[in-house]
């Protein structure tokens, strides 16, 4: 079986990391893959795998010259699946794919907020896609919602290299070095891109309270985005800026996280969230709101405490809560590596190609069809 990824992505965000891992995984269970995407960390590391690569530039939803590129080289490649993995790709690929008469069509979803109302947007969930990948089931209602028929939506979670994650997490840096906390004082990790959605503004709250409250602990940030300097200046006006500490973008984010008391997820919306599979396959407890995939990563209870979105209040609750009662936090670090078991990168491999081979089944290949 052969399969052309495209993806439009220019940084190396979770999107182009479960592209490079799925990729990886198809190659070992005897799939040819062409990854198409722009100059940038996604083909640099596929390139680096030994794998194929093209390079494909798209500057928006109408670019007529990505859309004939996307067309000539998949009038090339002849694959039996088109897969799509970015909003961008979809809108192009899909209907440089139908032009050719492919139909073994299939598209991620790896977000859960509902697609916006104009017409360019809702027109994408009606281009010949034979299969949605949604990261969730909160995904798939998303699609749905939109015009997709629930057959034509699967469920595939994101994977986690489970071994790599493992390997990453031993030695490093010292965290409370680092930080120069001591080792009385509880570290809050929040892994993730400064973005609105990710909501990191509430955590600010948060502090507030549980020092208001008395209660100790180190916010420690990993990530960088497009709301930084807005959320330092709001970290200096609220006085907390020995308590909140960004540490940008790090490649050490497994050995970091796994020295920290909790994870805390404060988003507004959340496709799926691999950190939080992350810190329960290392023993962290997570503390998240309940949105999107969420509820489907974290069990509530067991691997970690689910809250109402944007309630500061509950969400510091929940962290004395677990401070408060070191046996119930301990035996949710036991249960968290069981859970993220069930979202390993293996099974992401194993249920994508299943789609593949019932889409192919269904829909019939690039190459039964042929190519112009």
């Amino acid at each position: 079986m052969k399969v052309v990824h495209l993806d439009t992505g220019r940084e190396w965000r979770g999107g182009q990391n479960q592209v490079a891992l799925l990729v990886q995984g198809l190659a070992r269970r005897g799939v040819t893959n062409v990854v198409m995407a722009p100059r940038g960390p996604l083909l640099d590391r596929v390139a680096a795998l030994g794998l194929l690569t093209r390079r494909w530039e798209a500057r928006g939803d109408l670019d007529a010259m990505a859309w004939l590129a996307a067309r000539h080289a998949l009038r090339d490649e002849r694959p039996d699946i088109v897969h799509l993995h970015s909003a961008r790709a979809h809108a192009l690929g899909s209907a440089a794919a139908w032009s050719l008469g492919l139909g073994a069509i299939v598209a991620s979803r790896r977000v859960a907020f509902a697609p916006r109302r104009g017409m360019l947007s809702l027109l994408k969930y009606r281009l010949p896609v034979a299969r949605w990948l949604c990261v969730s089931e909160a995904a798939r209602h998303t699609v749905i919602a939109a015009g997709v028929p629930p057959e034509r939506a699967t469920v595939v979670p994101s994977g986690v290299d489970l071994e790599a994650l493992a390997a990453a997490a031993r030695g490093g840096l010292d965290l409370r070095s680092l930080l120069a906390a001591p080792a009385a004082v509880p570290l809050f990790a929040t892994v993730g891109a400064l973005t609105r959605e990710k909501n990191h503004r509430l955590l600010l709250e948060v502090a507030e309270r549980l020092g208001a409250r008395g209660a100790g602990g180190r916010f420690v940030w990993i990530g960088e985005g497009g709301c930084r300097a807005t959320l330092e200046r709001e970290v200096m006006r609220r006085g907390l800026a020995d308590r909140v500490q960004l540490l940008g973008r790090r490649d050490d984010v497994p050995a970091l996280l796994r020295q920290c008391e909790l994870l805390l997820v404060p988003s507004v919306n959340e496709g799926f969230c691999g950190v939080a599979v992350e810190a329960q396959a290392l023993g962290v407890p997570v503390i998240a709101t309940r949105v999107g995939g969420l509820p489907e990563v974290v069990l509530d209870g067991q691997t970690g405490l689910l809250v109402a979105p944007g309630d500061a209040g509950a969400m510091a609750d929940a962290i004395e809560t677990l401070l408060a009662d070191p046996g119930r936090r301990g035996s949710m670090t036991e249960r968290g590596p069981a859970n993220a078991a069930r979202f390993s990168a293996e099974l992401m491999a194993d249920r994508t190609l299943a789609t593949y081979q019932d889409v192919v089944r269904s829909f019939g290949s690039g190459r039964k069809a042929g190519t112009p």
